[in-house]
């Protein structure tokens, strides 16, 4: 077998992140957007030690599991991994693989809008061209629409094109209760862009005009969010999130929130504890998490501008939300450490916290749900309860 080489094949099951999986001669081959019991014929594109990756030329016999796919970047842009397929196959894909990885049923908290439910984009501009990298390269895919992005984002998209875009090298959108909030990077301040219409308007993280922040509100609580705050970009499985963490969470005396960022999370279960304790590295999130405390009249939060290796105390329930690389070793000796009755985990890599639950002897997993954080992409959102010894 070599790169080029052209087979028949017949899919005989597919993984997590919408490959479809063939065997030519007991050699694994995985061919992206193929489905279970397709016959194909494909093209040899990469081949590594235990695998061969290969591209669909033609499909003979298609799956019932098959559908048109909406968007025309889909094959180049690399964001989105199951457009090809169902929503309920996507779904079943990513459960089989979770239970497979944790060896236990998996709750699937299931979410409506599988498009159209980015609140947030950055987009890459390249030579005046705006849109995103290819996959796995630096090469920009111009985009005029979206299929995940809200609405809104999606016509100012449209708005943002009719300007000069030379000397800009990334725009973000964020779109909040219909409010519009553009943090462009340049090279040269003096552009035209700066004169498009939105409700809030920052330049390299300086504010320009409009409202400073925008505020979201999920269950009566309010949340501030600049350009630079970290904010789930979906709203609908964020709380489908964040009511099975409150379920796990229970009552107790004490919680310590690691990794608060913008205390989100720890001011979602604000009415569960007596005291709660944030924690975390950037000092802007934590100006931010005391920003949500004013404006929801909190009295039982404290956040501490800090790193994580350097926790201080004891307290009932502990609940991390760490960034895709999962949990460092000092986080992981202290948990082991901790005495504390309950972890509630939130994760949006599976393999890492496959990695650190294997790490935290002292406890044991006792129950984990997931949702599609981001339908039609390989991405999945878990959050799990882990309970002492």
């Amino acid at each position: 077998m070599k790169i080029g080489d052209k087979y028949k094949v017949k899919i005989i099951d597919e993984d997590n992140i919408g490959n479809g999986i063939a065997k030519i001669d007991n050699f694994v081959i995985f061919v992206k957007n193929a489905l279970k019991n397709e016959e194909i014929e494909i093209e040899i594109t990469k081949i590594n030690k235990h695998f061969a990756i290969g591209k669909i030329i033609n499909i003979i016999s298609k799956s019932d599991k098959r559908i048109a796919v909406v968007c025309k970047y889909y094959d180049i842009c690399g964001g989105c991994n199951f457009l090809h397929t169902t929503y309920e196959n996507e779904i079943n894909n990513k459960i089989n693989y979770l239970e497979k990885l944790f060896n236990t049923k998996i709750n699937y908290l299931t979410n409506k809008n599988e498009l159209y439910y980015r609140n947030k984009v950055s987009l890459h501009v390249i030579n005046g061209k705006l849109g995103y990298f290819n996959d796995k390269t630096h090469n920009l895919c111009e985009i005029d629409h979206c299929y995940l992005l809200n609405p809104k984002i999606n016509l100012k998209l449209s708005e943002i094109k009719k300007y000069n875009l030379d000397n800009i090298n990334e725009i973000m959108i964020r779109c909040i209760n219909d409010k519009i909030m553009i943090n462009i990077s340049t090279n040269n301040e003096n552009i035209d862009l700066k004169n498009i219409d939105c409700d809030s308007l920052y330049i390299n993280n300086k504010f320009i005009k409009g409202e400073k922040y925008l505020i979201d509100t999920i269950n009566n609580i309010k949340y501030s969010i600049y350009p630079m705050s970290f904010y789930q970009v979906n709203s609908e499985v964020m709380k489908l999130i964040y009511d099975t963490a409150k379920y796990y969470a229970g009552s107790d005396n004490t919680l310590l929130d690691l990794y608060c960022g913008t205390g989100t999370i720890g001011i979602y279960l604000k009415d569960n504890f007596k005291q709660i304790t944030g924690l975390e590295i950037n000092s802007t999130s934590i100006e931010n998490a005391n920003i949500n405390l004013k404006l929801n009249n909190i009295k039982n939060i404290n956040f501490i501008n800090d790193a994580a290796k350097n926790i201080q105390g004891k307290y009932d329930v502990i609940i991390v939300d760490p960034p895709r690389s999962g949990l460092s070793n000092d986080v992981i000796n202290y948990l082991n450490n901790s005495n504390s009755n309950k972890i509630i985990y939130i994760s949006c890599n599976p393999n890492t916290l496959k990695r650190d639950i294997d790490k935290l002897k002292n406890y044991i997993l006792d129950d984990i749900s997931a949702a599609s954080m981001f339908p039609r992409t390989k991405h999945i959102e878990s959050v799990c309860k882990l309970i002492r010894k």
